[in-house]
């Protein structure tokens, strides 16, 4: 049975016309839209969110869109347990968050699996943007890499960053870093990467100075940008020439494919290149 067909008879046909179906669950945590026209049966919709997926302990409702570099979305518990701490299990690896206080997507799972298969031993990994570690926990419990540098800004970020390095048993090749990439890369002096992952959409081209400076000859930069469509790719391909220009280096785009759609008409986009001199 499905939400609406648990709902029939408590809502009228057209509320159970916009009640939607899809909706991301990270951990225990079901994260919904409600149209406005329906937040007086919020709490209806999420008992039947809770009945139809035994795994849910909580339901939160978006109260407002995500803002800010740190890409936090405002929400509103209606249902279940009153947390917005879990644990959410993705290829393997185990990742203790706060919705309410960091940014994650389930929806990116199979893209990280896909950057994690490219790693190769003994490579040394930059993750610029690292959050509470899904790229760089995964790389480093699926390949074999020399180390991965995790960055990341946010405080509670960070946190939970230093927690799931533990709980993935991967203190040995993953070193976490709280603080601006920028900085971090010049106070800690990183340099000759094999790889760079850049997985801050919005924000992105802002930072590839950083990624030129700190990768290696040879090296591979994975580029996350949104774009609207009729820009895709080349308005990503126009930033990175850009950029790389300023720097003396040469690229080569090797990839470039939609991973996820923030709006209609506005796709988060993967760019995939090489760094040569």
């Amino acid at each position: 049975m499905d939400i609406r067909e648990l709902l029939a008879g408590k809502l009228s046909e057209e509320e159970l016309r916009k009640v939607k179906r899809a909706f991301d669950i990270i951990g225990d945590i079901a994260i919904v839209e409600i149209d406005e026209s329906l937040r007086e049966k919020r709490k209806i919709i999420a008992e039947a969110i809770m009945k139809v997926h035994k795994n849910v302990r909580v339901v939160c409702s978006k109260a407002g869109p995500v803002t800010g570099e740190e890409r936090i979305r405002p929400l509103e518990i209606i249902g279940g347990e009153n947390r917005t701490e879990t644990i959410h299990t993705e290829n393997g690896c185990r990742f203790k968050l706060d919705i309410s206080k960091v940014f994650y997507t389930p929806r990116l799972a199979n893209e990280r699996m896909r950057i994690a298969r490219q790693v190769r031993e003994d490579e040394v990994v930059v993750d610029l943007f690292a959050g509470v570690g899904p790229y760089s926990i995964l790389v480093a419990r699926l390949a074999k890499p020399k180390l991965v540098y995790a960055i990341d800004k946010n405080e509670f970020a960070y946190h939970y960053l230093l927690e799931n390095i533990k709980l993935n048993k991967v203190e040995g090749r993953v070193r976490a870093f709280l603080g601006d990439c920028r900085e971090v890369v010049e106070e800690q002096r990183i340099m000759g990467a094999d790889r760079v992952i850049m997985n801050l959409p919005k924000q992105a081209d802002h930072f590839l100075d950083v990624a030129f400076k700190i990768v290696k000859n040879g090296g591979m930069v994975h580029f996350y940008y949104f774009l609207r469509e009729e820009e895709l790719f080349e308005g990503a391909f126009k930033i990175i020439q850009r950029e790389a220009g300023r720097f003396g280096r040469r690229i080569e785009f090797l990839e470039a494919r939609k991973c996820g759609e923030l709006a209609p008409g506005v796709f988060r986009v993967v760019v995939d290149f090489e760094v040569n001199p």
